[in-house]
């Protein structure tokens, strides 16, 4: 709660919030101040459900009814099938980066996902090129043991991207 009252006397300071275990036990009445304060959401399909007490899988209305809760921009991963975004306004929808060689360990990926996907934005760029950074460094942490090892640099994913498929 205090993040959230800070958060609502500094406008200029943005969150980007992926909530854990414990928080997805604790439910949207108790999180309701910081859902609306929050500027980039992040969960997987099965935290979306399980936040919303809700088993559909129709990503775009988990997207809608976890916009409704508040937060601006609400991504959803879906593993293998991606990760789907919305604004309030549009849905835009990004594949995974086609791994380089086998994954050695997933430990990671959707943190890495989400995290790149939140730099891109900080440094402007728009909610699709964002959705294109984010799978990049997933695809190369999962070639390595833990959460950390494989971040790229900026240079690094502009590079892969320039070597990705159309889609």
């Amino acid at each position: 709660h205090e993040v959230a009252a800070y958060l609502k006397e500094h406008p200029e300071t943005k969150l980007a919030f992926q909530p854990g275990t414990f928080q997805i036990r604790l439910g949207v009445a108790a999180l309701k101040d910081l859902y609306a304060v929050t500027e980039i959401f992040f969960c997987n399909k099965e935290e979306a459900q399980k936040i919303l007490k809700n088993d559909t899988n129709n990503i775009k209305t988990l997207l809608s009814d976890v916009h409704a809760l508040g937060p601006k921009i609400v991504v959803i991963t879906d593993g293998p099938a991606g990760a789907t975004v919305y604004d309030g306004k549009e849905f835009w929808h990004g594949s995974m980066y086609p791994d380089i060689a086998p994954p050695v360990d997933r430990t990671g990926a959707g943190d890495s996902f989400s995290a790149t996907f939140t730099v891109a934005i900080v440094l402007g760029k728009t909610i699709r090129e964002a959705l294109m950074w984010g799978p990049v460094n997933s695809m190369s942490v999962v070639q390595y043991i833990g959460a950390q090892a494989g971040h790229l640099t900026v240079l690094k994913i502009k590079k892969y991207l320039e070597k990705a498929p159309a889609d």
